[in-house]
């Protein structure tokens, strides 16, 4: 693997790797958490015995979910250093027999065995954070066998809006919304690294050019919780929230107000 292809997003990922939980740890995230791995389990593979992919693994959160529903699971991530913390999360657990760790860009998943994986999650956006969103499609496909799903998130272009308007000139607004470019605002220069952005139409359509087909889509998060976190802190009412936001966050009309963008994309299989 070649670590110089994307040196920022590996030493901001190093760098905060040791801290990285503590900074999702709330009852937003808790929230939040619930309604990802939900979405992510409709999807699941029946079989067991099928292996699955945890892309941009940070420090094992949703691999680890998936080794306990059973499955075979090999994390991989830009960052040694998360990779590490994945390894520390299972190292004392019967579960770790059926884990593996792949220190991988998701522009070079030649380390990984051809369409040799059932399913893959790529949450907190790892995609996007490629030099070629494209390009990283391909190399997932590449390892998912014919009609394996995708689950992974993205950031919405939209959501970015109102931070180009308050802190960045007109035209940078209107460069972003024209190519979809933004950047990861962490303090150290030497640590900013391009995210790519997407509208719903775009994603889909993105998608769909690098073969898959995009079988589910929803936003996170149409309610402001973020904002609003602790009204959570209460079970019944963090309760009615995800009910009311289950029934919101499907609506087309409802994405834009979502800061990233879930997908279940199947990989289109060929029957020439």
């Amino acid at each position: 693997m070649k670590h110089a292809r994307r040196p920022a997003v590996q030493r901001y990922h190093d760098r905060v790797a040791g801290r990285y939980d503590d900074i999702y740890d709330d009852a937003y995230w808790a929230w939040h958490d619930r309604l990802t791995w939900e979405h992510i389990r409709a999807h699941l593979p029946r079989n067991l015995a099928g292996r699955t992919l945890d892309l941009g693994c940070g420090t094992g959160k949703w691999g680890m979910r998936l080794l306990e529903s059973g499955f075979h699971v090999t994390f991989v991530d830009i960052s040694a250093d998360m990779l590490d913390q994945a390894r520390a999360r299972i190292a004392d657990s019967p579960l770790a027999r059926r884990a593996e760790f792949v220190h991988a860009d998701l522009m070079d998943l030649t380390a990984l065995p051809e369409h040799a994986f059932d399913f893959a999650v790529a949450m907190g956006e790892p995609i996007g954070c490629a030099d070629s969103p494209a390009a990283a499609l391909g190399q997932i496909r590449r390892a998912l066998t014919p009609g394996a799903t995708l689950v992974a998130t993205f950031d919405n272009r939209l959501a970015c809006v109102d931070h180009y308007v308050e802190h960045e000139s007109v035209d940078a607004l209107a460069e972003l919304l024209r190519n979809g470019r933004t950047r990861w605002l962490t303090r150290d220069r030497g640590e900013q690294f391009t995210v790519h952005t997407w509208t719903p139409a775009q994603l889909r359509n993105l998608l769909e050019k690098c073969g898959f087909e995009v079988i589910d889509l929803i936003g996170k998060t149409v309610l402001p919780m973020r904002r609003f976190r602790e009204k959570l802190s209460d079970a019944r009412a963090a309760r009615r929230y995800m009910q009311i936001e289950k029934g919101l966050h499907r609506l087309e009309a409802a994405l834009g107000r979502c800061a990233h963008l879930q997908a279940a994309a199947r990989v289109r299989v060929s029957h020439a």
